[in-house]
């Protein structure tokens, strides 16, 4: 159903990740999205690179076995009123992390670990790093918590699914995964479309 779903939409999803690509164009976008859809997705995606690349250095750092200070890296735990002022920023804190150019927004954690780790370090069973637990915990519990004001609105089994892996401590580095392809899914068929059509009037009126 969800493949189907987006192939409707395979024009549209095609030109959208081709701007997610576009440093300039995505910001653009994401800034387009916070300000006249007053969606929290941004912010989702932004929180989803930072533990994305939290889990990428701790995975390198436990190979050394090294610790490596990533708290600057911690989503934004629900009981911060202020989380959503991050997308009033004038640049997302996960733009200019050093994995930035590495890591493509629309990777997910466990393709983006697969690309930057040494092969066969790591596989489908792979779990989060013990580091990197609290910062997943509090992603979880903001972005799809049953009382928190920025759960994200995604289809039930997605949630479910990343609900149960953290009830039976079984969470390996793709759980988060699919509820970014439906986050990335809604910000396209629910906002690029508004986006298109605003540019192009902008460029009839000039």
């Amino acid at each position: 159903e969800t493949r189907l779903r987006r192939s409707l939409y395979s024009p549209l999803y095609k030109e959208f990740e081709e701007m997610l690509d576009n440093s300039v164009q995505r910001e653009n976008f994401l800034q387009f999205a916070t300000q006249y859809y007053r969606s929290g997705l941004p912010l989702f995606l932004s929180d989803f690179q930072l533990l994305k690349y939290q889990v990428i250095e701790a995975l390198k750092d436990s190979r050394h076995s090294t610790c490596t200070d990533n708290s600057h890296l911690a989503p934004h735990p629900v009981a911060n009123q202020h989380a959503v002022q991050l997308v009033k920023d004038d640049r997302y804190p996960h733009e200019s992390h050093p994995l930035a150019h590495l890591v493509p927004i629309t990777k997910g954690i466990f393709e983006s670990a697969m690309l930057l780790l040494p092969p066969n370090s790591i596989d489908k069973t792979t779990q989060f790093p013990e580091a990197v637990k609290s910062a997943f915990s509090n992603f979880v519990c903001t972005y799809f918590g049953r009382e928190s004001y920025m759960a994200v609105s995604i289809p039930n089994e997605a949630v479910a699914r990343i609900q149960k892996a953290v009830e039976l401590s079984n969470v390996p580095l793709s759980v988060l995964d699919c509820a970014k392809d439906e986050v990335l899914f809604l910000l396209c068929t629910d906002v690029f479309a508004g986006y298109r059509k605003r540019l192009e009037a902008q460029c009839c009126s000039t």
